[in-house]
């Protein structure tokens, strides 16, 4: 693999932990462009982590069967999926609702979620960092099959809490909340 390719996906990945730092730590507009950037840059390094991996795959599989390739694909590359599939869902939610979430249109349990969505993904992208910067990862091109499960056991609990985001952000909008004397 060439050094300037995982290079970049480090990179990618090193940026959006910095951008949900930033999210983290801000309020209102700031918060939102963080995340939205952090998220945009996440989908491009994941994507090419995708492509290293199932590259790889196609690799060993070259005489399996459908089934087999495809039971291969899903053990290796499916927790990357599910992340690429929950980061797209996230962002989605953070343009759709802009408004109400900049003008502070939503209930106090958004920030929660919000704040335990970027707990998660930050734990999954230790997980993935540590992992494609083994000299294992750099020669096969494979990750342990116990942190693919883990990614795998996070992934779903991040998915639960974007649900949820979704219904807070489409039924919970509301005029905002003030304290009345």
């Amino acid at each position: 693999m060439n050094i300037w390719y995982s290079t970049i996906y480090k990179a990618c990945i090193i940026g959006a932990m910095i951008a949900f730092i930033i999210g983290f730590f801000t309020q209102a507009e700031t918060s939102l462009g963080a995340y939205i950037s952090g998220y945009s840059v996440l989908i491009f390094g994941i994507s090419m982590i995708l492509i290293v991996l199932l590259s790889s795959v196609l690799k060993t599989t070259q005489n399996a069967s459908s089934f087999q390739i495809l039971f291969s694909i899903m053990i290796t590359a499916g927790p990357f999926i599910l992340i690429l599939g929950i980061i797209c869902f996230i962002l989605y939610l953070l343009i759709n609702y802009r408004n109400n979430i900049v003008s502070g249109h939503v209930s106090p349990g958004y920030n929660s979620f919000t704040n335990i969505v970027s707990v998660l993904i930050f734990l999954q992208l230790y997980l993935v960092y540590t992992n494609i910067s083994s000299d294992k990862f750099q020669s096969t091109g494979n990750i342990s099959k116990l942190t693919s499960s883990v990614i795998y056991l996070l992934g779903v609990v991040t998915a639960i809490c974007s649900i949820i985001l979704y219904t807070i952000l489409k039924y919970f909008t509301t005029d905002g909340f003030t304290v009345s004397n």
